[in-house]
């Protein structure tokens, strides 16, 4: 028999508060940031270049309020993980006041209309503020911390807001670049637990059923049994039986239970072919789904944490 893998799927970071294509631009807006800073070196007068992230966190909080504004989810029944949403509205709808502020203050920052002076004056308000919502993620009794597979989005988002608060306070006041890099240090070490939590939490969503040995069939069965049974080559049939034989091979098959990362039933059964991944990553890990899986968040998290130095 051929195996595939299931509806053609390829394991990403997926969150349950914010989709795939959301994600995804996500991480391109901040490739693209990380690149403009790489680019070129800023200076005072330049700043307000920057593009700023506002739109798109403000995006990604919406995404969230609007996952926690409905009912209970099939996955969180599944996790037993429940949410009180009453508390997570109320923490989120903090968050975007003061991210509202916080958005006018850095906006003051790079404004070249204003005086040095007044540019300078927001530093240390934009920064302390930055710090304290930073605090909030960092808190272990907090309820972003407690769901990292609904928070972590609006982290990252955060987190560009934060970089960008961060290289305009150096560039206006070169004497809190010590300041700076400590609390860069610690949102990397911040975003680095909520790494670890998310992937012990995605995976807690996984079951891996059993994994199977199965022949796969690397011609077109079709074709070659058209040429088998071709009179003209009757002579040869042993030799074509011998060669059909070499094209057999066998696979080791996962058969998996993933409703979230399939977009399916939570108990419906999906094939994930190891050596077909293998092939198509041209390497030979033999790694099996959850591994896999669980790769596919660390690159994501890794894209973002080399945004930050």
């Amino acid at each position: 028999m051929n195996t595939f893998q299931s509806q053609g799927y390829i394991p990403t970071a997926k969150f349950l508060s914010v989709s795939d294509k959301d994600m995804k631009e996500m991480i391109d807006h901040i490739l693209e940031q990380q690149k403009n800073r790489s680019d070129r070196i800023l200076m005072v007068g330049q700043i307000g270049d920057f593009i700023p992230f506002y739109e798109i966190a403000f995006k990604v909080i919406q995404n969230v309020l609007e996952y926690i504004s409905e009912k209970e989810s099939i996955h969180e029944q599944l996790m037993e993980r429940k949410i009180d949403r009453a508390i997570t509205k109320h923490a989120m709808n903090t968050m975007i006041a003061e991210v509202n502020v916080i958005e006018n203050h850095i906006k003051r920052m790079g404004d070249i209309n204003l005086t040095l002076k007044e540019r300078k004056i927001e530093v240390p308000y934009v920064l302390g503020s930055c710090l304290k919502i930073l605090n909030e993620f960092n808190n272990k009794q907090h309820i972003y911390y407690m769901h990292p597979l609904i928070t972590s989005p609006f982290l990252i988002a955060f987190s560009q807001i934060y970089i960008t608060a961060c290289t305009y306070g150096i560039e206006l006041i070169p004497s809190y670049e010590e300041r700076v890099e400590k609390e860069k240090k610690l949102l990397k070490e911040v975003i680095e637990e909520y790494k670890t939590n998310t992937i012990k939490e995605r995976l807690e969503m996984i079951k891996v059923v059993h994994m199977l040995k199965l022949p796969h069939y690397e011609g077109d069965i079709k074709d070659n049994m058209i040429e088998l049974i071709n009179p003209a080559n009757i002579g040869n049939i042993l030799n074509n039986l011998k060669k059909d034989t070499e094209l057999l091979s066998l696979h080791e098959v996962d058969i998996v239970k993933d409703g979230f990362g399939f977009n399916s039933k939570p108990n419906e059964l999906h094939y994930w072919d190891r050596t077909f991944w293998d092939q198509k990553q041209e390497c030979s890990n033999n790694h099996d789904y959850s591994m896999v899986v669980k790769i596919a968040y660390e690159q994501y998290f890794d894209e973002v944490l080399s945004s930050i130095y």
